[in-house]
Parts: C-alpha cells; sequence; structure tokens
C-alpha cells in the first residue's frame, strides 16, 4: 500500500495538468461547436 500511494503521490501533478489540459480542450471544443451551431442557425434564418 505504501509503493502504491507513493506513486499516486507522484503522479499527483502529472494527472492535475492532465485535468486542466482534457478540460482546456473540451471548452475550445464546445466553443467552435457552438459557434457551428450559431453559423449553421444564422444560414437558416438567413436563408428565408
Amino acid at each position: 500500500v505504501a509503493i502504491g500511494s507513493g506513486i499516486v503521490d507522484a503522479s499527483k501533478p502529472h494527472f492535475q495538468q492532465l485535468q486542466e489540459q482534457l478540460i482546456g480542450h473540451g471548452l475550445n471544443a464546445l466553443g467552435s461547436l457552438s459557434e457551428t451551431i450559431n453559423n449553421l442557425h444564422g444560414s437558416v434564418t438567413g436563408g428565408r
């Protein structure tokens, strides 16, 4: 158990960095997705 907890403690900063990167990528993906939806919506309503 001591060895396992040592490994977890050693990799905690790495996990935190990875989590922040994933959150950043997720926000970027959401932003581009909503932008795409806005563009589609604008072209649909503007085409009428």
